[in-house]
């Protein structure tokens, strides 16, 4: 794995590219197959031109600027997608501040002045659907003219499909707030995960003889209420997990959701620590039983399904 540069503008990555750069553009949330399969013929077109692959990105997302009311809940933070980029090989990511300002950049001044003035590209790959400048007033036809006219290569992805559906962020979404964690999967190449921090509860799983941990997470997008089978990695650990994320209703209703891992045959106490959780299978949905006695016995159940359900995965690294 070679070391990839992290800028946090198209500026500070003008000297790096200052011999040309084989560039992709897009937001590339989730990091699925489509974009995994673009990124990798991105690599290969850089080394047989011999200059850097790099990978042009907003943050935050543009729909979040323009229109917050309708922005999606991304499905990786800033930190988890640089983390993942770090993986693929690239020479370079690029994290350009999107702002109401910069939406204003026409398509054209957009290609002169970044992907030709600033990032000297020789090479650009781009998803069917590309488009760019203000009001998305470029399209894939203008960007053919303006490469012919200034003698960049440029490669349009066909999309990519499982099956007959088409790979999408938009379709990773709804699966994933639809609780179907297991199929969101098999499109990832990789569990479904978040991350968080180990906070305090109200420690009642102690009292029904299953403690759980309480994660406070920056990730926007969680599966459906309900109760999954998990993996929890810690201190580089992976270890077989039952996660409950809802609202208490057996005990009071909990205006906000609550994220509660018990974490098989484990008994230390981590509050503050740092935790990866990765959702394998929807297990059921949660359900307000008629007393802690009713409660404890289908966690008991929920405990041996989760176990089953691991066992499949319980020898498969995982790689992001």
């Amino acid at each position: 794995m070679c070391a990839v540069h992290v800028f946090f503008s198209s500026q500070k990555a003008k000297t790096f590219c200052k011999h040309g750069s084989a560039i992709t553009l897009g937001n590339f949330d989730g990091l699925h197959e489509g974009h995994r399969a673009l990124l990798k013929k991105l690599i290969l077109e850089a080394k047989k031109r011999k200059i850097p692959s790099v990978l042009y990105t907003f943050h935050p997302h543009p729909v979040k600027v323009l229109s917050p009311q309708s922005a999606p809940s991304l499905i990786n933070t800033l930190d988890q997608k640089i983390e993942m980029l770090r993986n693929l090989n690239l020479d370079a990511v690029v994290f350009e501040k999107f702002s109401k300002p910069f939406a204003r950049n026409s398509a054209e001044d957009f290609f002169h002045k970044i992907i030709l003035g600033t990032l000297k590209a020789k090479a650009l790959m781009v998803g069917y659907d590309f488009t760019f400048g203000a009001n998305r007033e470029g399209n894939i036809e203008r960007l053919e003219e303006f490469c012919r006219a200034h003698d960049v290569k440029l490669f349009i992805m066909k999309p990519c499909f499982e099956g007959n559906t088409l790979v999408s962020s938009s379709l990773v979404r709804k699966f994933v707030l639809e609780g179907r964690v297991d199929v969101c999967n098999s499109w990832l190449k990789r569990p479904y995960f978040i991350d968080g921090i180990v906070v305090s509860g109200a420690h009642r799983g102690n009292k029904l003889g299953f403690p759980t941990l309480n994660l406070k997470t920056e990730n926007e997008l969680l599966p459906k209420m309900g109760t999954y089978a998990t993996w929890v990695e810690i201190k580089n650990k992976r270890l077989e997990s039952v996660t409950n994320i809802g609202t208490n209703p057996t005990f009071e209703m909990e205006q906000n959701l609550k994220i509660e891992t018990h974490i098989l045959n484990f008994h230390q106490k981590i509050y503050g620590h740092k935790i990866r959780l990765f959702f394998v299978k929807r297990l059921r949905d949660e359900k307000r039983f008629s007393n802690a006695r009713e409660l404890a016995a289908q966690i008991k159940k929920d405990i041996a399904h989760a176990k089953l359900a691991l066992k499949e995965t319980k020898n498969v690294k995982i790689v992001l």
